[in-house]
């Protein structure tokens, strides 16, 4: 994967972070990506770095998900949307 190709899947799963967290379903999931101190908008930081996030990101959505009632993840309406949206195509 290229460094642009981790940069969009950061700041991707960076949104969908920022739209559980909005939905109060977030309780400290994502206190390992924030240690990083890392961003997506940060484009000067490693490939390496990126990476490490985009998998803290994966665990904290993870957790989320698996520890959310599912009716209340269905009315998310942001969430729907973000799962909704055409796929990006990075070449």
């Amino acid at each position: 994967m290229q460094k642009e190709e981790v940069l969009v899947l950061h700041l991707v799963l960076f949104n969908i972070k920022r739209i559980l967290e909005s939905a109060g379903l977030a309780n400290g999931h994502f206190k390992a990506y924030e240690s990083l101190g890392i961003s997506p908008v940060q484009v000067n930081r490693s490939k390496s770095d990126h990476k490490k996030a985009v998998l803290l990101l994966c665990k904290g959505i993870s957790e989320v998900l698996k520890t959310s009632n599912p009716e209340r993840l269905s009315q998310v309406s942001r969430l729907k949307e973000a799962f909704n949206t055409p796929k990006l195509i990075v070449h």
